[in-house]
């Protein structure tokens, strides 16, 4: 059973970069794959560039509004990482994506992301 507290956001793993907000740690991008107000989840092709037990950086989102976070890593694998905000983000970021992405599924400009 599922019992999230925040509401999330996923984003198609095969969409095109313009689409996507941008996600800075230590001067690198990553790839986001879901955030929500408490949490981060993002792909990190090269597992070796991220130590800290606490991650902090930025997300820029499509409209060019950024976003500082702050998050403690709670799960890692060879190729992504989830993060528990410390420092999180706020929800009418996490509510504006989730209109522009249904509008942008809606349009057929990104795929259907299945969550």
């Amino acid at each position: 059973m599922n019992n999230r507290q925040y509401v999330r956001v996923y984003y198609p793993q095969d969409c095109a970069k313009k689409y996507l907000p941008e996600l800075t740690i230590h001067y690198r991008s990553y790839q986001i794959l879901d955030i929500s107000e408490a949490g981060l989840h993002f792909l990190v092709p090269r597992m070796n560039l991220l130590h800290d037990d606490i991650l902090t950086g930025a997300i820029k989102f499509t409209d060019e509004s950024v976003v500082e976070f702050s998050g403690v890593v709670v799960r890692r694998t060879k190729t992504e990482i989830a993060l528990k905000l410390i420092i999180g983000i706020p929800y009418s970021y996490i509510a504006s994506e989730q209109v522009r992405l249904r509008n942008l599924e809606a349009s057929g400009e990104i795929p259907f992301v299945k969550k």
